[in-house]
């Protein structure tokens, strides 16, 4: 598999689906600022983080269908722009609908996934895509910590080469699956060194271990919806994950267990 090449997840997560999807039909979308959720006639829920860093400048923003006119669509219709998107906002509605359409039907453990990572001073750790709450757990671990991003003021945003090499030096990566978006989660993958964990995290992560088989991913944390009415109002507040915690389960599969072999993905 060759993990470099941009958007091959997103195309076999595409490929994963697309049966399933073909079956489900869109009763609403919601589309806020910090989110974006797909809910479909079966009541499943999926939720995608906005790509902020793709809302600038305008000239780049795409132009977006009515909510309302989304409704009633095979599911097939969102779950397409993962491969057919020409923006990161495309995918995310995409990535959405994925997750809306993912039955999670193994939890490894619940709650929170960083007391699993067993931290300490001896790890260099490596953020791509800033987790706020995450931060201060991590320091007072005595781990060195180095945050990626493509917003300046959450991060250090470096040119490849450079990001490459901090990416190499990484003991444990923490990797936001909103990279997923933006074309560059398999390029992030294939630099990492020999990480002894490595895991995607957040809400917007599909939870299908046989997507990330062929990949470094040793874990997936992402979240399973309990209270779909109170999600989708909270995303149409604008509301992030911090809010959202009261109608959804923190969810953890451990992939694999070891560091990361010889081999390049």
């Amino acid at each position: 598999m060759t993990m470099k090449k941009p958007g091959l997840l997103a195309r076999s997560l595409r490929d994963l689906l697309h049966k399933e999807a073909q079956l489900r039909t869109i009763t609403a979308v919601c589309i806020g600022s910090t989110y974006i959720a797909v809910r479909l006639d079966d009541d499943g829920l999926g939720l995608a983080a906005m790509p902020v860093a793709a809302l600038s400048p305008p000239q780049h923003a795409a132009t977006f269908p009515p909510e309302a006119s989304l409704r009633g669509r095979p599911a097939a219709f969102l779950l397409d722009w993962l491969t057919e998107g020409d923006h990161p906002r495309q995918k995310a509605l995409a990535l959405a609908t994925a997750n809306a359409l993912i039955c999670q039907d193994r939890i490894d453990f619940d709650g929170d996934a960083l007391d699993a990572f067993h931290l300490t001073a001896a790890d260099t750790v490596v953020m791509v895509g800033r987790f706020t709450p995450l931060i201060e757990r991590i320091n007072a671990t005595g781990a060195a910590l180095t945050v990626l991003e493509k917003n300046p003021a959450k991060g250090m945003v470096l040119p490849a080469g450079e990001r490459r090499r901090v990416l190499e030096r990484g003991t444990v990566a923490i990797i936001t699956a909103t990279a997923m978006l933006y074309g560059d989660l398999e390029e992030i993958l294939s630099d990492l060194g020999r990480p002894r964990h490595v895991s995607l995290l957040g809400p917007s992560t599909p939870m299908l271990p046989e997507l990330f088989a062929l990949t470094p991913v040793t874990h997936l944390g992402g979240v399973r919806i309990i209270d779909t009415a109170r999600i989708m109002s909270i995303v149409a507040a604008g509301g992030g994950t911090r809010a959202m915690r009261p109608g959804l389960e923190m969810t953890n599969m451990v992939l694999k267990k070891g560091a990361r072999g010889n081999e390049k993905a």
